[in-house]
């Protein structure tokens, strides 16, 4: 079989991919089936996989490897690290040096009118983002979780798997939903705050906390779980 080349056929796009765990293999899944990114290697801060292969992809470094990246050529870059903070602390370097953030979203992830997502974010098959809603920059809304009209997803936060989120809500930078969790309309989760799997949030979220169950209910603050 021939294909023919066409003009109007978007061009392949190189891309950089930091992280090589299983978030990461979520990631390249997710760029294969975009059809518009070929992915030249990996980046991890791992030590022990410098040097190794991955999923048939070179680890060839940390962000000790950003400038070298950089002049080769490759200038787009997905951050795929699970932990909030640490994605956050990649992507903010990366940008700085002078990384393009690329947004990674599934074929079969359904956008609605007017919805805004930001720079370097990842929407995994079966995700829902209805009409107006906006994603911050570099979040994950994991599979199969739905975000309703109006949303609005802080920077560097996680919607895990099958999260339910109403219309409204308001996500702050840095926060994560655990899997399955259901938050009702018009509500608040803070800044860095933690929602336990299969919680239900009737009520507004303070920042750096953790809560959990149903009704969701205050365990602890996120300085706490962290062992700050």
């Amino acid at each position: 079989m021939t294909i023919s080349c066409r003009k109007d056929r978007p061009e392949v796009e190189q891309v950089l991919v930091f992280g090589a765990g299983g978030h990461a293999k979520i990631v390249l899944d997710v760029l294969s089936l975009m059809g518009r990114y070929t992915v030249v290697g990996l980046l991890d801060e791992s030590t022990a996989l410098h040097g190794t292969m991955r999923w048939g992809y070179q680890v060839w470094g940390g962000r000790e490897q950003f400038k070298l990246q950089l002049a080769r050529g490759t200038v787009r870059l997905v951050v795929a690290l699970g932990d909030n903070h640490q994605r956050q602390s990649v992507f903010e370097d990366a940008v700085k040096a002078g990384f393009e953030p690329v947004s990674a979203i599934h074929p079969l992830a359904q956008l609605g009118g007017g919805v805004v997502i930001g720079p370097g974010s990842l929407l995994v098959a079966g995700t829902v983002v209805n009409v107006d809603a906006e994603i911050g920059a570099n979040v994950i809304v994991n599979t199969g979780a739905t975000v309703d009209h109006d949303c609005r997803i802080g920077a560097h936060a996680h919607i895990s798997p099958g999260v339910h989120l109403a219309g409204n809500v308001t996500v702050g930078e840095l926060a994560h939903i655990g899997i399955g969790a259901v938050v009702l309309p018009n509500l608040k989760i803070g800044r860095s705050s933690v929602i336990g799997a299969g919680s239900v949030v009737l009520e507004d979220v303070p920042e750096g906390v953790v809560m959990a169950g149903n009704p969701a209910r205050l365990i602890r603050s996120d300085k706490e779980a962290r062992g700050y």
